[in-house]
């Protein structure tokens, strides 16, 4: 959280806040008016309960005691009989569309909950025309920023609100808006900041039910459901659409000047990165097939944008090869890793967009840019020494709160990045990057207020009132380390490390000929030997009338085991994965890491069944490894087979395109792309 906010945000605000995080918003016994709601037993023999506006949509329930009743005399036969095959095949969820109504169905705790809406028929192939219209927009999209404006533009085009905004978590849950499309009167709010009380954690977790929240009326009175028993559990909506605001947030609407309103929740892998919102001016419904279309665009779009960022992250590792490949030509004609830092910094400097580089061994410190005084370096040193036990890195890009007494009070450095190396026994020496304070004004949607209300849960923080721009200075922060930036840094001075230790000729020759063919991490083949076996494969299939197979393979969902166990964890399970997989292979197979959690096999003198069978062996052999204490993982694999190919990049392309599908289809699988003849 900035300073700013943080002064702010006194005891007793922050207890209204804890207090609005604990509001049940997932059991409101109460519905929207736009549809209404049904919940059967799951036998669908009785009603359990239903919503007071029932009649709205079912006339002759107008002199019929529902609870009396039995279901066929509610609903549909069509729609029962549905549902008893869902019972049979153990199908927990369903969609169906009779007379013009939309019934969604999911099972909740022993029980069929069912919402109807009503529902505008279209022409049969409506849905697959608009969406390959969509999916043809998003991927004519090829940077992060073009892609992001899209989703706003296409879903204003599909919803009809006044103004669309792609809304961007921070690690705080503080939100951005990054991206905007508006019209009509309301403003523009690009580039505001809401904090993450206007989203409580609560409501944040809906999302991970249902990625499709909707509001159409900000005025709307919630309808009550009546239940057969006064003792009967609350029935959890947070799988549906109908389930009522919290007044809170219908207060909130209000106080915006919105009267409708929608979000859509955008995910990377499991976590919530970030959501669509949408307002109007007036009550406004979208309709269930636009809400499935509109899921349908954001979940391409998602795997575009994470795509299109691990593309950037792969031309950022391959500077990085690039630097590591110089530092180690370099050794050969330097007498010392001092005299290294001092050839290399200012490259590795922009590489990672610091102002300036310590590097400590022994009582010797060379420096190159801008750096705090040698007696605060040591200071810095000692206290992490004591502090942090020589893990991997150490990093800050608020020094100053992290370690109050390192820094003077007025030194300009806020950003630090420290990569311990052992060099023998207890002794280690120490790369260290700083960055400056990078003062900046962030624009919020409203100053932070504290406002008290009461509710059936107790005290809480009320909706806020203001949302004029209100601007806070941020100081004593510096850029944030990237994770791409941590592990550049930690090659970078791995390599060093190397050198350092092997000023004879024949052991740096030795070390340096390892590292430029073995990954440093998992000690299979590094991109670069891959790439030379994939053009000694090609050579060989092509001269002498061969066949070979290559594998791309990806680990699943890698990012939650760094967030979730640490970077240290995910090293072991990479360690881990490798030594499966080499279980497995031939010993005719070439097995390498092409880069971060992606690897690669070359199946030399392999048919392409052969190929398939290897592949489904390798997804198999991972995906049923006993994990002991470490976190399971499973691989994605693309497969693609040499076909008379020209070079080695057509082969990698298909293999490429096979696991971006394995990846959409569900993971934990394989693909295979041939060419098209």
């Amino acid at each position: 959280m900035s300073q700013g906010i943080s002064t702010q945000i006194d005891a007793e605000l922050g207890a209204l806040i804890d207090a609005c995080e604990k509001e049940p918003i997932h059991i409101p016994q109460s519905i929207q008016s736009f549809g209404v709601l049904f919940v059967l037993s799951q036998d669908c023999h009785q009603c359990v309960a239903y919503s007071e506006n029932a009649v709205t949509f079912f006339p002759n329930l107008a002199n019929i005691d529902c609870f009396a009743a039995k279901p066929s005399e509610l609903l549909p036969a069509p729609l029962l009989t549905e549902l008893e095959n869902a019972n049979q095949s153990q199908q927990h969820t369903l969609w169906s569309i009779i007379d013009e109504l939309s019934y969604f169905a999911w099972l909740q705790n022993g029980l069929w909950v069912i919402e109807v809406e009503a529902y505008c028929a279209d022409s049969h192939n409506w849905f697959d025309l608009e969406l390959q219209k969509g999916l043809d927009r998003i991927k004519s999209c090829f940077t992060h920023q073009s892609l992001i404006q899209a989703l706003t533009t296409i879903t204003q085009a599909y919803t009809g609100y006044d103004r669309v905004m792609l809304y961007r978590f921070d690690e705080d849950w503080h939100g951005e808006v990054i991206a905007e499309s508006v019209r009509g009167e309301l403003q523009s709010m690009l580039h505001h900041h809401f904090p993450a009380s206007d989203i409580p954690p609560q409501a944040r977790a809906m999302y991970h039910h249902n990625p499709v929240r909707m509001v159409p009326d900000s005025h709307d009175e919630p309808v009550p459901l009546l239940m057969r028993s006064k003792h009967a559990e609350p029935v959890n909506l947070s799988r549906g659409s109908l389930r009522a605001v919290s007044p809170l947030h219908m207060q909130y609407l209000r106080n915006l000047g919105v009267a409708a309103s929608a979000s859509l929740a955008l995910f990377e892998d499991d976590k919530l990165w970030g959501i669509i919102a949408c307002h109007h001016s007036e009550p406004r419904v979208i309709q269930p097939r636009q809400r499935m279309l509109l899921l349908r665009l954001i979940e391409f779009a998602a795997e575009r944008l994470w795509l299109i960022h691990s593309r950037q992250v792969e031309r950022y590792m391959r500077r990085l090869h690039d630097a590591r490949a110089a530092l180690a030509q370099s050794s050969h004609v330097t007498s010392s890793p001092h005299e290294l830092v001092q050839e290399h910094a200012t490259h590795w400097l922009e590489l990672l967009r610091s102002d300036g580089l310590s590097y400590l061994r022994g009582e010797r410190l060379t420096s190159v840019g801008e750096v705090p005084s040698h007696g605060e370096i040591v200071t810095l040193v000692t206290s992490l020494e004591k502090k942090n036990s020589h893990q991997l890195f150490w990093h800050s890009n608020e020094i100053q709160d992290d370690m109050p007494d390192v820094f003077k009070p007025n030194s300009p450095f806020a950003g630090v990045l420290a990569i311990p190396s052992k060099i023998e026994g207890d002794t280690f020496s120490y790369l260290i990057l700083f960055r400056k304070e990078k003062r900046l004004t962030r624009k919020w949607a409203g100053a932070p207020e504290k406002m008290q209300v009461q509710t059936k849960s107790g005290t809480m923080l009320g909706p806020r009132k203001s949302f004029g721009l209100w601007e806070e200075e941020v100081r004593g922060k510096s850029l944030p380390w990237r994770s791409a930036q941590l592990y550049a840094a930690r090659d970078i001075a791995r390599d060093l490390l190397i050198v350092a230790d092997s000023m004879q000729l024949s052991i740096l020759n030795e070390r340096l000929e390892k590292l430029a063919s073995y990954d440093d991490l998992t000690s299979v083949l590094n991109r670069r030997r891959l790439e030379e076996q994939l053009s000694q494969s090609l050579n060989t299939a092509t001269r002498y009338q061969r066949s070979f197979g290559v594998l791309l393979l990806d680990l699943d969902l890698f990012k939650n085991i760094n967030d979730n166990y640490g970077h240290h964890v995910g090293d072991e399970v990479l360690i881990k994965v490798c030594e499966v997989i080499q279980r497995t292979l031939r010993e005719t197979d070439v097995f390498g890491r092409w880069g971060g959690e992606e690897f690669m096999i070359i199946a030399p003198e392999t048919s392409y069944p052969d190929t398939v069978n290897l592949a489904e062996r390798v997804c198999a052999a991972v995906a049923n490894n006993d994990w002991q204490e470490l976190p399971a993982v499973t691989v994605s694999i693309g497969i693609a087979h040499y076909e008379d190919d020209k070079k080695w990049d057509a082969i990698f392309e298909r293999a490429d395109k096979a696991l971006y599908r394995a990846k959409a289809n569900g993971r934990n699988r394989c693909e295979s792309k041939l060419k098209i003849k």
